[in-house]
């Protein structure tokens, strides 16, 4: 039987990309005769995009809109969506096309043999396009910190374009705080696997509306960095700790 996968889409004022994406996915995804839904969470868009993926809705069952009233945040509208997904595989996909949706056949194929799939700017066939300067040392500068945090190399580790099994996601999602934009780092810092795949693709120009992008994702990527280090010593030392009493003969 065919694995199914869910696609989980967050939205924040989308409501002039939707309809569009969640289209163009699965043309394309029926083009490769898959199995899918489309998971959308949105965050309350006062313009209406929940609104829009509830009409989206009666017209393809496939297609499930969710909102949330009194959460916020990229990362915790992922794990969240995952908690609504009935998919064997999750794939994480931004509304604004600036992900290139013809590689998440790929992405899914990739997933039959590894955890984790991730969509990648840096690698030979695939680029930044016309991604601002700024964030594109931003990008950079944490695949650097990524080396150092993860034991498997990971070219982009900033990417919001990604798969992963739903087992593994389970196995991990005790360890997860969700919250900022980059839910894939914190991800890559709790689970353990080898089995790491990677997918190139060139960053687009976002269709309709504004990025939601700001000061704030240096916060809370500072914040992941610290937490995920913290977790990391915390159960080497636990670890070093119970091998130390289970080895001694000193009885009280």
């Amino acid at each position: 039987m065919q694995n199914k996968t869910s696609i989980i889409l967050p939205t924040y004022n989308e409501a002039g990309n939707i309809k569009n994406c969640a289209e163009t996915i699965s043309k394309i995804l029926e083009k490769e005769s898959l199995d899918f839904e489309i998971v959308i969470v949105d965050d309350n868009s006062p313009d209406g995009t929940f609104e829009v993926a509830k009409v989206l809705a009666e017209y393809d069952k496939r297609i499930k809109p969710f909102v949330r009233t009194t959460e916020r945040g990229l990362s915790s509208a992922v794990t969240y969506g995952y908690g609504k997904a009935e998919g064997d595989n999750l794939v994480v996909v931004d509304a604004d096309f600036q992900h290139d949706y013809t590689k998440i056949p790929e992405l899914i194929r990739l997933l039959n043999e590894n955890d984790i799939v991730v969509a990648t700017r840096r690698s030979s066939d695939g680029g930044y396009g016309n991604f601002p300067i700024f964030r594109k040392l931003a990008s950079q500068f944490a695949t650097k910190i990524s080396e150092w945090l993860f034991p498997v190399p990971i070219s982009d580790p900033m990417s919001g374009f990604f798969g992963i099994r739903k087992s593994v996601y389970l196995e991990t999602k005790g360890k997860l705080h969700p919250r900022g934009y980059k839910i894939l780092f914190e991800i890559l810092g709790s689970v353990r696997t080898e089995k790491i795949a990677e997918v190139g693709y060139t960053f687009g120009l976002r269709t309709w509306g504004q990025s939601k992008l700001d000061s704030g994702v240096i916060f809370y990527f500072i914040w992941d960095l610290i937490s995920i280090k913290w977790n990391q010593w915390r159960s080497s030392h636990t670890f070093q700790f119970r091998s130390k009493r289970r080895n001694s003969h000193i009885h009280p």
